[in-house]
């Protein structure tokens, strides 16, 4: 996918772009949504690219037009990865691997209030697709943590077929950027 893609899967009115935030980008791979989130935040603001490899972080740049990237290695189902608070999160093309989406979901909520999310309209398991998030399922999961709002934003035909759809998600009463130091349990 293209960078210009991507940004039209996550771009929003939804969020307040023209201030400076702080988001994690979950399963950064080679920077591909980071540099499309990156587009969209105000310079000023931070993205914390998460993966599990190195070599694929690694190809993505330190800043994007004023915003910062901090690339962190790490497993993102270990219980030892510590992750900022963050005014958001983005997941694109992750839970579909993530065996215990609704443990893996209520971490994540330790550390935002706010989730874009990229994923495949599947239901049927694949060998690249093992955990399959429809959008049905994906609200299922936020509504079963409280999270009452959640909206499909864009869909687009894959590449491999299909439908991939983006979606934003917020808890009630959220606010901007915890306080820092919230540990990913």
């Amino acid at each position: 996918m293209k960078i210009t893609e991507a940004t039209a899967l996550i771009r929003t009115p939804l969020i307040g772009w023209a201030r400076p935030q702080s988001w994690c980008d979950l399963g950064a791979g080679s920077g591909t949504f980071t540099i499309a989130l990156a587009q969209l935040l105000a310079p000023g603001s931070t993205i914390h690219a998460v993966d599990l490899d190195r070599r694929a972080l690694a190809k993505i740049p330190d800043q994007q037009g004023g915003v910062e990237i901090r690339k962190i290695v790490g497993d993102l189902q270990s219980s030892s990865l510590r992750l900022p608070s963050v005014d958001g999160i983005l997941m694109a093309n992750l839970l579909h691997f993530i065996q215990e989406q609704q443990v893996f979901l209520r971490r994540l909520l330790s550390l935002a209030d706010r989730f874009l999310i990229v994923e495949y309209e599947r239901t049927r398991p694949s060998p690249w697709g093992p955990y399959p998030v429809g959008f049905e399922r994906l609200r299922q999961l936020f509504m079963e943590e409280g999270v009452q709002r959640v909206e499909k934003l864009a869909t687009r035909p894959s590449r491999f077929g299909g439908t991939i759809y983006s979606a934003f998600t917020e808890r009630p009463g959220a606010k901007y950027s915890r306080p820092c130091g919230t540990r990913f349990r």
